[in-house]
Parts: structure tokens; C-alpha cells; sequence
């Protein structure tokens, strides 16, 4: 009833004072209050949540790493199998090794002399020299030996093996 009286003083005091144009009354903003075992129970699941997500970004680390490492023990053998290979190359092309196989496998030896032709140039040859102060049939032969000889050269520029000597199997 206390309550009740209060409230009747209020309304009374308020009828009584003269109506003064008011302002329009502010909107109360209510609190939304949330119970707290809701509360604790929404940290401890975003606790949780958080602590899951640290851990398997941990594990994917470790995993990662465990790959990162397999891949460069796979580098470092292939690096070693590079390495090997270049080795085993350049074996094979040193000039001892090639000469070795030349000798066993192919049967091939040293020439026991060497011959040499040397072809002179045909215009210095006293023949031709005495054959230019003779009528055209003369020039024409020599004109004609030199169109072979060119002809011979640009051949044996495109066939390299035309006009050289090459080492075989001796007949035995």
C-alpha cells in the first residue's frame, strides 16, 4: 500500500503543476541481460573453439614440415644422381676413354705410315701457262678445268667424307 500512496503523490503533483509544452520523451533503451550461466557456457564453447582451431594449425604445421622435408632428402638424391651422371658423361667423352673403345671394340689401330698428296693450284702448272698464249680451244680446256675444280669443292664442302681417308678394320 505504501507503494500505492507513493504513486497517488506522484499523479497529483504532476496534475496539479501547470501543463508545460514537453518535449517528447526519449526512448529508454532496455539492456538485454543475459543470464550468466548462458554467458560463462558462451565463453568456455569460444574458448574451446579457438583453443581446436590452434591446435590443427599447429598439426597441419608439423605435417607441412614433415613433407618439406621428405621433398628436399628427394632433391638432395636427384642432385647426387645429377651429379653421378655428369660424372659417368664426361667420362665417356674423355679422348682416353674413346681411344680405349676404338681399340677393343672396333679393331681399330695406328696407321703405320701416312701419305700425303699435295693438289697444286692448275693455273701455276708451265702447261697451262704455255697453253694461254695458244688459240681458244686451249683457254676453253682451262676454263673447263676450273669449273671442275670448283664443283668438286662445293661438293665435297656438302659430303664431308668425299676426299678423305678413314681408319677401319685392318684385313686380316
Amino acid at each position: 500500500m505504501v507503494l500505492a500512496a507513493k504513486r497517488q503523490e506522484v499523479y497529483e503533483e504532476i496534475s496539479q503543476t501547470p501543463t508545460i509544452v514537453s518535449r517528447p520523451a526519449k526512448k529508454v533503451k532496455r539492456r538485454l541481460r543475459v543470464h550468466p550461466m548462458i554467458l560463462l557456457f558462451m565463453i568456455v564453447i569460444a574458448v574451446a573453439g579457438l583453443t581446436a582451431l590452434g591446435i590443427s594449425q599447429k598439426i597441419r604445421a608439423i605435417e607441412l614440415e614433415y613433407q618439406l622435408q621428405a621433398l628436399e632428402a628427394k632433391l638432395h638424391q636427384v642432385q647426387r644422381e645429377g651429379q653421378q651422371l655428369q660424372l659417368r658423361v664426361e667420362q665417356l667423352q674423355s679422348l682416353a676413354k674413346i681411344d680405349t673403345l676404338a681399340r677393343d671394340r672396333l679393331g681399330m689401330v695406328d696407321p703405320e705410315g701416312a701419305r700425303v698428296l699435295a693438289l697444286g693450284d692448275w693455273e701455276l702448272l708451265p702447261s697451262t701457262q704455255m697453253a694461254t698464249n695458244s688459240g681458244p680451244r686451249q683457254v676453253l680446256a682451262r676454263e673447263t678445268k676450273r669449273l671442275w675444280a670448283v664443283v668438286y669443292q662445293w661438293v665435297g664442302a656438302r659430303l664431308p667424307t668425299m676426299g678423305t681417308a678413314e681408319a677401319g678394320l685392318m684385313g686380316r
